[in-house]
């Protein structure tokens, strides 16, 4: 049985601010990709710790709209 840490709830995708893992669920990706993009400057987090963070899913939509992608193809 999966533990619910590992799969977030549809409500909690759906939230307004998401965890790290929220995010990832969202985009579709790892968590540590979205922290080297953190760092990159390409996507906007909150972090009111330093290992905590939280994304806008209003930021994340707009990082998906950027034309963000993986590995830089041509």
């Amino acid at each position: 049985m999966a533990r619910e840490k590992d799969h977030p709830s549809v409500e909690a995708v759906n939230s307004t601010i998401l965890t790290k893992l929220e995010a990832a669920a969202f985009v579709r990706c790892t968590t540590r990709y979205l922290e080297r993009q953190v760092k990159a400057g390409r996507l906007r987090a909150l972090k009111p710790t330093g290992k905590l963070w939280r994304v806008r899913r209003s930021d994340l939509e707009a990082f998906l709209e950027s034309g963000a992608t993986i590995g830089g193809g041509k």
